[in-house]
């Protein structure tokens, strides 16, 4: 039976797949069975053979270099902050058409987050966006923070914002019979927390780095102690994603590394790129990576690394526990060199944002180009990709 649903659903784009899933949650179930069986049976089918099918969605650019600094990818749609034009568009993930263009802020655009009927962002101009979804809207402007609001997440019914101001702050929104939000704890962490790379969804933990010596600390946010502190990179790093137990990075000297935040151990490095690394992402699977020369890269991961992903943090504890995790030691990162590469944003642009999900990658670089690859449904799906091998001539030379 599972067999024949894995071939109906075959013929079905992403976009399709994600409205089934969307069905209620005996099909979102089937779906996720379908999915995982085709990446571990099939050794990633469709992200390991065949040409992705390409989506292109080309913001406004109101001048030369207008890099996407901030993006946000649901179900439904793809939000685009464009850096210091202060804009945010929405788009369409099926139709690849533009949905909104915001006003966003007047001095740049540093994080957005979309909810079921909004959109938020953070800016240059220390304050917190809400936008209606439906019609473009502002309905809401919050001025909670006293300095540039670098991120902002949606998690529930709260929004947890972070500020340079060194600041947490954790909101209670609620959407009926109106929007509102309401302060409900504030945390001011030390003047390290400038320096903050990574913010998590549900507003635990915070990664941090430190620009002399390159090392990445990850804190505890409510406590604001440090957990344990991650060496390795020998240059700035640029992003950083965590999921679970793991934690990938990405810098100036070309790398991607994984790491056990538990432990501070380096578990792998993931070599490649021609230039510095600018966007990372994870997902259960693999690792996206975006850099110079509009260079994204995919790899897989190995068996230790899928397990500290989908494991919860509900079973780690701190010191002052009884109960013990098997934390496996790494004294030696293994280095991978093997990765898929895909080129087709030009060589003149750098990958600033970066998503990874179940069927597909998300793109977008510094001309303001957002590309969805499109994995599940592959334009061949019998030959090795050979259309996207090597970087495409720079539009702005032609």
């Amino acid at each position: 039976m599972e067999d024949v649903v894995d071939q109906i659903l075959g013929h079905l784009s992403s976009p399709d797949l994600r409205m089934v899933r969307l069905v209620c949650s005996g099909w979102m179930h089937l779906v996720e069975r379908i999915t995982t069986h085709r990446e571990i049976g099939r050794l990633g089918w469709g992200w390991s053979k065949g040409e992705p099918n390409l989506g292109v969605m080309q913001c406004h650019r109101e001048r030369s270099v207008c890099t996407v600094t901030a993006m946000a990818v649901d179900e439904l749609s793809i939000a685009a902050g464009l850096g210091s034009a202060g804009k945010i568009e929405v788009w369409n993930r099926r139709s690849l058409e533009r949905e909104l263009l915001l006003d966003g802020h007047k001095e740049g655009v540093y994080s957005v987050a979309l909810g079921k009927s909004f959109v938020v962002s953070g800016g240059e101009d220390n304050v917190v966006r809400v936008w209606s979804r439906k019609n473009g809207d502002e309905i809401a402007v919050l001025e909670h923070h006293t300095y540039i609001v670098w991120s902002v997440k949606l998690w529930l019914d709260r929004l947890v914002t972070a500020s340079y101001d060194c600041t947490v702050c954790y909101l209670k929104i609620q959407e009926a019979p109106e929007w509102s939000s309401e302060i409900e704890e504030s945390v001011q962490g030390p003047w390290e927390w400038a320096d903050a790379l990574f913010l998590e969804e549900n507003g635990e933990k915070l990664v941090v780095q430190d620009e002399n010596v390159f090392e990445l600390s990850v804190w505890d946010i409510k406590s604001t102690k440090i957990i344990s502190r991650l060496e390795g990179h020998t240059d700035e790093v640029n992003s950083v994603n965590l999921r679970g137990y793991l934690v990938v990075s990405g810098g100036n000297d070309q790398t991607v590394r994984l790491w056990d935040w538990r432990t501070g151990d380096c578990l792998a490095v993931l070599e490649g790129h021609e230039g510095k690394v600018w966007s990372v992402s994870l997902d259960r699977f693999r690792v996206a990576s975006g850099g110079r020369h509009g260079e994204a890269r995919l790899w897989n991961l190995q068996d230790y690394e899928k397990q500290l992903v989908t494991m919860s943090d509900e079973h780690y504890e701190d010191e002052n526990s009884n109960i013990q995790t098997d934390v496996r030691k790494c004294s030696e990162p293994v280095k991978y060199a093997d990765s898929r590469a895909l080129f087709y944003h030009p060589r003149s642009t750098s990958i600033a944002s970066i998503h990874l999900d179940r069927f597909n990658l998300v793109t977008a670089d510094g001309l303001a180009m957002v590309l969805q690859w499109d994995f599940w449904t592959s334009q061949t799906k019998t030959c090795p990709c050979t259309k996207y091998k090597t970087s495409v001539p720079d539009p702005l030379l032609i």
